[in-house]
């Protein structure tokens, strides 16, 4: 059954919500002016891993549930990283080796795994283990992959995969076949259909000069193993689509490059010291690999300057102890130089016209 509120509720609650995220705005960004903050979730922390895909994209969907329902949801990150591995395990079994087993991945990833395999709610599924403080999967993932080779080579591979789901529980803890939230008893099937996610309705956005502008294309990057395709527009229409969904309360899920040295987390700041670069110059960074997909945040407002440059601001998944306390602050000139992708509503397509 879907969880709801009454409408007149639904309205009271999303607009305290947006007042409390204004009146939390981080002290590093004094000097920032917050124009729009839409309501979110605390920030988590995705620890010694690489999942902040699906940090990112569970923000969203939190996000999305606050915009429509007016209520709190927090889902778990790392229920979907447990179902991308063993995913992945399985893709490495039918295909002979040819799919790895990462510890990337992207948006639709989380979409997918919804519709396949299910969610869970963060506290029915932290993905922890047991006795452990902080995530951190490079044990794992080693010997996810040792398990997989073996795998590829027997004529029992299910005997290999077992191992690998024992392996999952120990290091992540096992996923109880039903758990109770707010008063009634789930399963991760029936707790996201209970949700109403439906991959068909979210968007993913490229923009890249090389492939034809209003059309869709295979982006090239490792993270995107499954070979989902992306719809290309030029950098304004996309930076357009993406202000005008935060005016109207719709959040974003970002995917791009942090390795430049005007990007620092702990100050909460992301600013692109050179000149704009041209789409020719992104797509020159692009096919050099100095832009690379490195991280994946959430988009949750905007912001400008004492000069009125424009800023967008984004949830990280590094906990609170940052001087942003969990936020981002980054030039909108650093997000059309180092932006791969988002991810939004497909409905956010039509705010540009």
């Amino acid at each position: 059954m879907p969880l709801s509120r009454p409408r007149t509720l639904l309205l009271l609650c999303f607009g305290l919500m947006l007042c409390l995220c204004q009146s939390l705005a981080p002290t590093c960004a004094q000097s920032l002016t917050v124009d729009v903050l839409c309501p979110h979730t605390p920030p988590l922390h995705q620890g010694r891993t690489s999942a902040c895909w699906a940090f990112a994209t569970a923000s969203l969907l939190e996000s999305e549930w606050l915009r429509t329902h007016g209520d709190t949801l927090r889902l778990s990150p790392m229920y979907a990283v447990r179902q991308k591995y063993l995913a992945q395990f399985d893709a490495c079994c039918r295909t002979r080796g040819a799919v790895e087993i990462t510890d990337g991945s992207l948006g639709h990833t989380f979409l997918r795994i919804a519709s396949r395999r299910g969610l869970m709610p963060l506290e029915a599924y932290d993905g922890l283990g047991k006795d452990k403080r902080e995530h951190d999967h490079a044990y794992l993932l080693q010997e996810l992959r040792r398990l997989a080779r073996k795998a590829v080579g027997s004529r029992r591979p299910q005997r290999y995969r077992r191992k690998a789901v024992a392996l999952l529980d120990r290091e992540m803890g096992p996923v109880a076949r039903t758990f109770r939230y707010k008063g009634q008893t789930f399963t991760p099937r029936s707790f996201a259909d209970s949700l109403r996610i439906d991959a068909a309705d979210y968007v993913e956005l490229t923009s890249f000069v090389r492939h034809p502008y209003e059309a869709s294309l295979v982006l090239d990057v490792p993270d995107n193993w499954e070979r989902a395709s992306y719809y290309n527009l030029p950098m304004d229409t996309l930076v357009r689509v993406v202000c005008h969904a935060l005016r109207r309360g719709y959040t974003v899920a970002w995917d791009g490059d942090v390795s430049e040295e005007g990007y620092d987390a702990e100050a909460g700041r992301a600013e692109w010291p050179d000149a704009p670069l041209t789409e020719d110059e992104r797509q020159a960074h692009f096919d050099s690999h100095r832009t690379t997909d490195d991280h994946m945040m959430h988009i949750v407002g905007l912001a400008h300057d004492d000069k009125g440059r424009p800023y967008f601001i984004l949830k990280n998944s590094y906990g609170t102890s940052s001087e942003g306390q969990g936020l981002v602050y980054m030039s909108q000139t650093y997000f059309r130089a180092k932006t791969v992708s988002v991810m939004l509503r497909r409905e956010c397509l039509d705010f540009a016209q």
